[in-house]
């Protein structure tokens, strides 16, 4: 799995410019002021990196290729998956860090911010990955752009609650449990999808 996850680092380095920026403004803004918008959009920037590489693996007919490779498809499927949840805790541990040498976060604060990012991630990959490898990249695209977008509605009652004092504790622990749990069903799914894929010329 080593070798794919690098051939996908490599492939988010040509693309890396602008959008690392991006991220780094975002994890800063997230990690001092905090915010619906500056936490979903400091996990949302490094998913939406990872995303670039099923755009070059599709145009560059990466999927079949690897098919007539020692990669097993479930392989492939298993590296983007690790490369979403990479990308997900890289973040969190980024805002965290910020958000600790700022040290104007309460605990409270500090967890309902790593959740909010968590629970965001894992369930746009979770919808969107099935979705891209049955369709492909391009005809999903509007497929994730509708998701991210009901996902951030969701995403500002979600973080109003998680920093409400009120809240209890117990909500913290049960949703990272549901997007695991989602996470992995995804996972399955696009493993099922990628098992019975057709590529034309393979």
């Amino acid at each position: 799995m080593m070798a794919l996850l690098l051939k996908d680092v490599f492939l988010m380095r040509r693309r890396s410019g602008i959008m690392l920026l991006a991220i780094a403004i975002f994890v800063f803004l997230s990690g001092v002021q905090g915010g619906v918008v500056n936490t979903v959009m400091a996990v949302m920037m490094p998913l939406m990196l990872g995303f670039t590489t099923f755009a070059y693996d599709q145009n560059d007919g990466w999927e079949a290729y690897a098919c007539a490779l020692p990669f097993s498809r479930k392989l492939v499927v298993q590296s983007k998956y690790v490369l979403a949840l990479g990308c997900i805790l890289l973040s969190i541990f980024l805002v965290l860090v910020i958000g600790l040498l700022a040290s104007r976060w309460e605990i409270h604060t500090i967890f309902s911010n790593a959740v909010t990012q968590f629970v965001f991630g894992a369930f746009f990959v979770s919808i969107n990955y099935p979705l891209i490898f049955k369709f492909g990249f391009e005809k999903s695209r509007l497929y994730y752009i509708l998701v991210m977008v009901a996902l951030m509605s969701i995403g500002s009652v979600l973080a109003s609650l998680l920093q409400s004092a009120s809240m209890p504790a117990s909500i913290l622990v049960l949703l990272p449990i549901a997007s695991i749990c989602c996470f992995t069903v995804s996972y399955l799914l696009s493993c099922s999808i990628m098992k019975k894929k057709e590529f034309s010329g393979s």
